[in-house]
């Protein structure tokens, strides 16, 4: 009875377009005061506790990773290496769109930074050349949402953190399941690009090409100063990403030289406003986790979902499928934190690992970054193309039935997640 008054309170204000974190506060605070046997300053403690992780210390520091090497002019270095890489194929903006989010991907962590910082460059782009704004920013949207599996990941962190699963092998699970996203994407982008004749990018010589490349290698070294120092024992993840901001503000002000002291203020209070609403969700998904919790919301959920069946395909099948919903209408963050200690010991249950778990739930959730109607990636890319959600949502589709289709793969066959963090960890 309590999940479901938590539910519709949830939903209730969703539709007058409160902010998530309110939403699951005042959905917590209705809940203790159905239940009448715990005290309403329980809320507020489980709030503190819920944040009073080390590891989470890693989600503000990969956000200033991130603000630096925005700053720090490093998205154009990324959309050039991109260019000389796949330019030249029919429909190279797409193409460059889609593996500029994957490199990205592996300095931010964040799906909506991503949107931002590429879909700012790249949909004019695409509209200038001849492409439809429908298809660009789908195409920005989709691939955006790569930012969250490849690492590092802000979503695997917590994750990692509610789970005790080790994020080191998150972040090397999610390695593949990015990946294959991003053939995937492509692979559709390219079939609309010749059907609808979108134009090419001239090829710019093997001699400019490595320049080029070179000249962006120095950001991608990011993703390897995180990955080997966790996977080599030399730091945490949490240190890690310290070392990786540190290492985004050394590159922005003395290699790219376009990173001015004058613009840290600025930027350190945008990092501080945007933790401070990761925080507030982080600590109200927490505060409601416990709730259900104590309430044995998870293993009533747990025995109605293995009342149905212990088949472990069809279980597998219908947690995707609810993660799926979840996603569609409640962000990312809190979503792992509320749904990881229900589904996980179902998961455990049918021998599925902690890690794969993860994977395959961070990427169900990263789908609804696109979807309506909380889909962030949608709302940031239809911003930037000035255009509405519905003008946009038909070009979606063929990008959403692959999504769903990478989604299967990784989760019917584990290799695809757990081959790379059992060989190196």
């Amino acid at each position: 009875m309590i999940a479901a008054i938590v539910f519709v309170i949830m939903i209730g204000l969703m539709v007058f377009n409160v902010p998530i974190a309110i939403c699951t506060a005042l959905a917590t605070v209705g809940g203790i005061a159905y239940t009448q046997d715990v005290p309403m300053m329980v809320f507020v403690q489980r709030m503190f506790t819920g944040m009073d992780t080390f590891t989470l210390i890693a989600v503000p520091l990969f956000i200033l990773c991130g603000r630096f090497m925005a700053l720090g002019g490093i998205t154009n270095d990324l959309i050039a290496m991109s260019r000389v890489m796949v330019g030249y194929f029919k429909g190279g903006l797409a193409y460059i769109n889609i593996v500029a989010s994957m490199l990205f991907a592996g300095i931010t962590g964040s799906a909506a930074s991503d949107t931002s910082s590429v879909g700012a460059i790249l949909i004019p782009a695409m509209e200038e050349r001849g492409f439809d704004k429908d298809f660009s920013v789908a195409v920005t949207a989709t691939s955006s949402t790569i930012g969250v599996m490849i690492p590092p990941s802000i979503p695997m962190v917590v994750y990692g953190a509610s789970s005790g699963a080790s994020i080191g092998k998150l972040f090397l699970g999610g390695i593949v399941p990015g990946i294959l996203t991003g053939v995937a994407l492509m692979i559709v982008s390219g079939i609309i690009a010749r059907r609808r004749n979108y134009p090419s990018d001239a090829f710019v010589g093997i001699k400019k090409s490595i320049i080029i490349t070179l000249k962006g290698v120095p950001a991608l070294m990011t993703v390897i100063i995180i990955l080997g120092g966790i996977v080599g024992g030399v730091f945490t993840p949490t240190e890690a990403a310290g070392i990786a901001a540190l290492y985004s503000f050394l590159l922005g002000k003395f290699y790219y030289k376009e990173l001015k002291f004058k613009d840290i203020p600025k930027m350190l209070a945008e990092v501080a406003l945007t933790t401070g609403q990761v925080a507030l969700m982080i600590a109200t998904a927490s505060s409601l986790a416990w709730l259900f919790a104590q309430q044995g919301v998870p293993g009533m959920i747990g025995g109605f979902i293995t009342g149905i069946t212990t088949n472990k395909f069809a279980l597998l099948l219908i947690m995707n499928a609810l993660l799926l919903f979840v996603g569609t209408w409640l962000d990312l963050s809190p979503a792992v934190i509320i749904f990881t200690p229900i589904l996980l010991p179902i998961a455990m249950s049918v021998g599925i690992d902690p890690v794969h778990f993860g994977v395959i739930m961070v990427v169900n959730l990263a789908i609804g970054l696109f979807t309506p109607p909380v889909g962030v990636c949608l709302f940031v890319a239809c911003g930037i193309a000035k255009c509405s959600i519905s003008y946009v949502v038909k070009a979606f589709i063929p990008f959403l039935i692959v999504m769903i289709c990478v989604l299967l793969a990784i989760t019917y066959v584990p290799a695809l997640v757990m081959t790379i963090p059992n060989l190196l960890m």
